[in-house]
């Protein structure tokens, strides 16, 4: 099959904090497991509130703080989220994981953490040296490194239904979000509950639930790059019937419109 790159955006991260830093591992393009380390610090003297919208992955991120250093579980929102549980003046480093990644087998089905951020410990069975050795490490790229030798000593998932996941993730990408679960169900043999509840298992999300989110986060990548968002060429390039589509759909993820949000990330701009 055809690799597809599928980037999961997360905008408001570097756009409210300070000292923002990321890294794409060397193979992304190929990768099914990790899409980004990144690292940055909150603001000294205010309290943080981390805005995530919805990418169907989750992330790994570690509280560095010198007295009390954690780890988290970060998983995708069903629509944009605030969450506020953050020190003031810390540094923190993350870790994003691609939806169908292989690496990491947690205790609970996916379905069941969405919408969350909790402690690392509860979902997830890991030397608990690996939170302090991160945070005391000395640079992003020594933090990297150390993730990298946990990662190398995991077990990866057994079977279980992961190649569905994977064939059937790599199908959704390549079609933009617009693929057929019917047709899908067709071709690889599998009944489409079956299939909906393995991608529930393992992403949280139902497969046309996810094809939407694959759909807005490329069409996201669209206004991100515009200077003036231009609508037609959003829904033209998106596979969206007409605009009251394209708007109705970005707002249930995002609570608010493709202008809105545009203003939104301006704002932040100004302020930085």
């Amino acid at each position: 099959m055809k690799e597809t790159i599928y980037f999961p955006f997360q905008p408001e991260i570097p756009m409210t904090t300070t000292g923002y830093r990321e890294l794409m591992p060397a193979n992304y393009s190929k990768s099914k497991n990790i899409a980004l380390f990144y690292q940055f610090e909150t603001k000294k003297g205010q309290k943080t509130s981390l805005s995530l919208i919805p990418d169907g992955c989750f992330d790994i991120i570690f509280c560095c703080d010198a007295n009390t250093p954690s780890a988290f579980l970060w998983t995708s929102p069903v629509s944009r989220l605030k969450q506020p549980e953050f020190v003031d003046g810390c540094d923190y480093f993350g870790v994003r994981f691609f939806p169908e990644q292989s690496l990491l087998k947690l205790r609970y089905p996916m379905k069941e953490l969405l919408n969350q951020l909790i402690p690392l410990a509860d979902v997830l069975l890991f030397d608990p040296s690996l939170i302090e050795q991160i945070s005391l490490a000395a640079s992003f790229g020594e933090r990297i490194t150390l993730f990298k030798q946990f990662i190398h000593k995991s077990a990866e998932m057994s079977g279980n239904g992961l190649d569905l996941i994977d064939y059937s993730i790599k199908k959704i990408y390549l079609s933009g979000g617009m693929l057929n679960i019917k047709q899908l169900s067709a071709e690889i043999g599998y009944s489409e509950q079956y299939i909906r509840r393995k991608f529930e298992e393992y992403i949280g999300f139902s497969p046309k639930q996810f094809c939407k989110v694959v759909q807005f986060q490329n069409s996201l990548s669209c206004i991100l790059k515009m200077d003036h968002v231009d609508v037609h060429d959003v829904i033209h390039e998106n596979g969206y019937y007409d605009q009251p589509h394209f708007i109705k759909d970005f707002k249930k993820l995002m609570n608010v419109t493709p202008k809105q949000y545009k203003e939104t990330l301006a704002m932040y701009s100004n302020l930085a």
